[in-house]
């Protein structure tokens, strides 16, 4: 298990000043409102402007347990900085914690002074729902440690990242299917479902998590032993809309002996050549062993077309797209790499950057798009930065027994697609997002209505249904019980039923 230093508010601060701590937070200042510093535990006596909270016995807690900053902390601007540089938002107060206690004590704090809150453990939130306006954001940064309970099964604190759990299990030859991009934080991608090169296989993040912890918004502490309803809530359906998480129990399995990719290229793309390329595509991947995982990445008029498999390379799974191989510019197999450098090859960017990404639809084939893709073809390309990509599901993602067991309402379709688009100068955001939404609105007007909760677009429609199906409504019920007062409450989080 990681080991944490206990430090005093000062020392905390001074660490930060000198970027010893490598920490990441969402942008959340506001040079006008100057707040002192309320440094001492809260007690029955306090004011409570809260009647339930009020209720609450108070909690004792130490700076070792929970620290929070202000707007006139010196390193306050710091801590506002996140990944997604389009969003400026500034919380009342950030709390940053340390343990279980520190979360409550955070949450009651939240209940006594009437601030929304919205929870942070890696910041990667498409839409920012990770940093609230004028509320408090609970950061969950140092709360990553990783504890084995035996051989195959391990305890993940929220805040953990990727790299950091791919960097511990591979010695070990374990793995769970997450993501690939090494700064995304466990909890987030698995409260949202998460998938990867190896859900094909074992299912999604959500499906290998076996029990969890989380403080709902009466900052009582919940377990799933004792309550299912929170590990069914949490396999899909846990992005921040009842409580902060404190702890993932996960089934690992083992991790291959290698990882092998193909990586096609095909440049100049006429519409006549895309449409040829994307029935292949989809031809090829209907049939795709669980051992493997495609991508197709429209980038301007270059396509990217890239195959992984984890079983040992095999000409037999390399001849089944060659008819993809004959029509390619560029072809670059790697055979039988070691795990962990394949892996770190997909970490991605770790710099804050300008960016518009969403779902664009989950589908079962290219029969529910094909109609439209001469069109979405012609859009993408009209304006450089935009990247339109569809990544395979299916396999034991589609498992029933996964399905009744989760939150998670799309297991049928086999396909995700992404759309992306980048940009460099703040005065480029308004003629990206015109695009971005022109669109999806293609989209939206075809009944393309299912998305991944993931990737989330302020500008969906019905998003309620769209992320979470037929399960919305017993989502709504379990809310009204864990956060009666909707503490946890941002543009699209679950509503009280």
């Amino acid at each position: 298990m990681n080991s944490r230093k206990k430090m005093t508010k000062r020392e905390f601060l001074k660490l930060l000043g000198m970027g010893s701590l490598g920490l990441v937070f969402w942008q959340c200042y506001d040079s006008k409102k100057e707040e002192p510093i309320d440094e001492s535990p809260m007690n029955e006596n306090s004011n409570s402007s809260s009647e339930q909270a009020s209720t609450q016995p108070a909690i004792s807690f130490t700076e070792n347990d929970v620290i929070f900053l202000t707007r006139n902390d010196e390193n306050y601007n710091q801590l506002r900085l996140g990944f997604n540089k389009r969003f400026d938002r500034f919380p009342q107060v950030i709390a940053v914690c340390f343990t279980e206690i520190g979360v409550q004590a955070a949450i009651q704090k939240a209940n006594q002074e009437k601030l929304k809150i919205a929870v942070k453990s890696g910041g990667h939130s498409f839409e920012s729902f990770s940093c609230g306006e004028n509320s408090m954001l609970i950061n969950l940064s140092k709360m990553n440690k990783i504890q084995w309970k035996d051989q195959e099964n391990v305890i993940l604190q929220p805040a953990c990242l990727l790299q950091e759990i791919y960097a511990d299990f591979l010695p070990k030859k374990r793995i769970i299917p997450a993501g690939s991009c090494g700064t995304v934080a466990v909890a987030g991608l698995t409260l949202g479902g998460g998938y990867g090169f190896f859900s094909r296989k074992y299912g999604l993040t959500c499906d290998n998590l076996t029990r969890i912890k989380m403080v709902n918004g009466k900052g009582e502490l919940l377990d799933s032993q004792e309550n299912p309803d929170l590990l069914w809530a949490c396999r899909g359906g846990g992005n921040g809309n009842f409580g902060v998480v404190t702890e993932m129990h996960y089934q690992t399995h083992p991790a291959p002996n290698s990882f092998s990719s193909y990586r096609l290229r095909f440049r100049n793309l006429t519409e006549d050549r895309f449409m040829n390329l994307i029935r292949n595509w989809f031809d090829f991947t209907e049939n795709l062993r669980n051992e493997a995982f495609s991508a197709f990445v429209l980038n301007g008029k270059t396509l990217t077309i890239l195959i992984t498999n984890f079983q040992n390379h095999s000409s037999e799974f390399e001849s089944s797209f060659d008819t993809l191989k004959s029509l390619a510019d560029d072809y670059s197999p790697t055979y039988n790499q070691n795990l962990a450098t394949a892996l770190k090859r997909y970490y991605g960017r770790k710099d804050p950057l300008y960016f518009k990404n969403a779902s664009s639809g989950l589908y079962h084939g290219i029969q529910d798009i094909e109609s439209i893709l001469p069109e979405v073809f012609q859009k993408v390309t009209s304006k450089s930065g935009m990247i339109y990509q569809i990544n395979t599901l299916g396999g034991a993602i589609q498992n029933s027994e996964f399905e009744g067991n989760s939150s998670y309402p799309h297991r049928k379709y086999s396909y995700l697609s992404e759309l992306q688009s980048y940009w460099e100068k703040p005065s480029q955001e308004s003629g990206f997002l015109e695009k971005f939404e022109e669109i999806q609105q293609v989209f939206h007007r075809h009944g393309i209505q299912a998305q991944y909760r993931n990737y989330p677009d302020i500008n969906f429609p019905n998003w309620q249904t769209a992320y979470y199906g037929q399960n919305y409504s017993r989502l709504q019920k379990l809310k009204s019980e864990w956060d009666p007062e909707d503490l946890f409450s941002f543009e699209q989080s679950v509503r009280k039923g």
